[in-house]
């Protein structure tokens, strides 16, 4: 594998990458989403998804509740998590990404790992994540998997037309 993997904290100029990054990320994601709830219903709830989730990246890494992390590959930000203490002893691992060309090689691992740490030194004895149940969220759900997490909750929401 090229170039050695770094995982740093995160620095407020590396924002933009971030958002490319999880733009890019949940791409398939927000077209699985269009599939399921049809082009009327999506468009009600996400009429601009791109800058709607920029948005929540951005200000997720100003909020200063949490921490986050990126990993770095040859000088390059290739992938991100964001973590918070829930309280009750609870961390949370909240947006993360890696880039799709460097998906399926071990660095959002790094990155949980890393989050974890961070949690464990705030106290915290256990650590929640929560994703999709839709195809388009598998490869999530196969991370978090790989990274420990062994309990669910599924969950699930109903829309109709009014």
């Amino acid at each position: 594998m090229p170039g050695d993997l770094t995982i740093r904290e995160f620095e407020p100029g590396d924002v933009e990458r971030v958002v490319e990054i999880a733009l890019l990320a949940w791409e398939p994601i927000y077209a699985s989403y269009r599939g399921m709830l049809g082009d009327e219903l999506f468009d009600t709830l996400h009429p601009d998804w791109k800058r709607e989730k920029a948005g929540h990246i951005r200000r997720g890494l100003a909020d200063g509740r949490g921490a986050a992390f990126v990993a770095k590959r040859d000088g390059e930000i290739v992938g991100f998590v964001t973590a918070c203490a829930k309280g009750n002893g609870v961390g949370e691992i909240g947006n993360n990404a890696v880039q799709p060309a460097h998906q399926g090689r071990g660095i959002a691992g790094r990155l949980y790992e890393r989050a974890f740490e961070w949690m464990r030194g705030q106290g915290m004895r256990f650590a929640e994540v929560g994703t999709g149940l839709d195809p388009a969220h598998a490869p999530a759900r196969r991370a978090y998997e790989k990274a420990g997490f062994d309990r669910a909750m599924p969950n699930v929401t109903y829309f109709r037309k009014l």
